[in-house]
């Protein structure tokens, strides 16, 4: 696989690349940009698996980057590192598809998560994804499987039943039927489920506020939201990172 690494300072792309061995993760091939014209030639020329790029670069910045690539419809996954945890970029971000965020400093650590986060969910998952396909038909498992992860993908989205529907090329009611049987669970219940999840580490990991949370995961009403909250975690969206930065505090 191939791997681009674009930032405007060169010693901080040449960091990156000596952060991890990427043979590690499959990536046989490292380029490094210096810059987002730079970088936009060599994913056109190259199409590199994964871009790692600095989110504020003179001309071509990391987010032009990705709305480049979701424009193109290039299979290219996007990590964005930033000294930034300002709402506008993680919203603009999430829109291009961008598959994660991490704020400077970048370390070790971090990094290696991240990668294993995107190989697992984005890289290995493409054999089952085609695994999916074949037994799709006949298979309500597999069905519901397939729904289940694209749910996961599109949290952000309109996931009511006529999407859904029309993903899996099914009538809204039989999914909800097949899904009710399978998971004993409704999905609606499932949808918010995976969103409250989303929220959850949004505020343990981010500093953006509830409101702003609130929107990234696909609600527009801050009671409605509380409330689901509640019911989930048993503590409003405050109550709950007010408890997580105390326990942080006392490890």
């Amino acid at each position: 696989m191939k791997l681009l690494i674009a930032d405007d300072e060169l010693y901080m792309a040449e960091y990156i690349q000596k952060l991890v061995d990427w043979r590690d993760y499959g990536f046989d091939q490292v380029f490094i940009a210096n810059g987002g014209s730079m970088a936009r030639d060599i994913l056109q020329e190259f199409v590199p698996e994964l871009l790692i790029t600095d989110i504020k670069m003179p001309r071509i910045s990391g987010l032009d980057l990705s709305a480049f690539i979701d424009e193109k419809k290039y299979p290219t996954k996007v990590i964005i590192i930033s000294g930034y945890s300002d709402f506008g970029y993680a919203r603009q971000a999430l829109h291009y598809g961008v598959s994660e965020y991490l704020v400077k400093p970048v370390l070790k650590g971090d990094l290696v998560e991240t990668l294993e986060r995107i190989l697992q969910k984005n890289f290995v998952l493409e054999e089952k994804k085609e695994k999916d396909k074949i037994c799709l038909a006949g298979d309500k498992n597999a069905l519901i499987s397939y729904v289940k992860n694209y749910i996961y993908e599109n949290f952000d989205q309109n996931l009511s039943l006529d999407v859904l529907g029309e993903v899996v090329h099914l009538h809204p009611a039989y999914l909800s039927k097949i899904f009710k049987e399978v998971t004993n669970m409704n999905l609606s219940a499932y949808i918010t489920d995976i969103r409250m999840q989303k929220a959850a580490e949004l505020l343990e990991q981010t500093e953006l506020k509830v409101h702003e949370v609130m929107e990234l995961i696909g609600y527009r009403k801050s009671q409605y939201f509380s409330r689901l909250f509640k019911e989930r975690f048993g503590v409003t969206p405050v109550e709950y990172r007010r408890t997580v930065k105390k326990d942080l505090s006392n490890v």
